[in-house]
């Protein structure tokens, strides 16, 4: 039996058909990361999840909007 190393790629945090591969950096002070980490968990989500679903929610309602003008 042979076991397969998984590729980190297949573990995104937001699961879809297409694998997740591009990235987004940003630099923020340790407590602005606390802060983040302890609201995620608080919603029952990992870093990652959260920052990916408030984003899609800003980009949404953004979207709306024009929709509406």
């Amino acid at each position: 039996m042979t076991d397969k190393a998984r590729d980190p790629r297949a573990l995104n945090s937001v699961k879809g058909d297409v694998p997740a591969t591009s990235q987004i950096q940003m630099r923020v002070t340790p407590d602005i990361k606390a802060r983040y980490v302890n609201q995620a968990r608080q919603e029952g989500m990992k870093l990652s999840e959260w920052i990916q679903h408030h984003l899609n929610a800003v980009c949404q309602a953004a979207d709306d909007a024009k929709q509406q003008d």
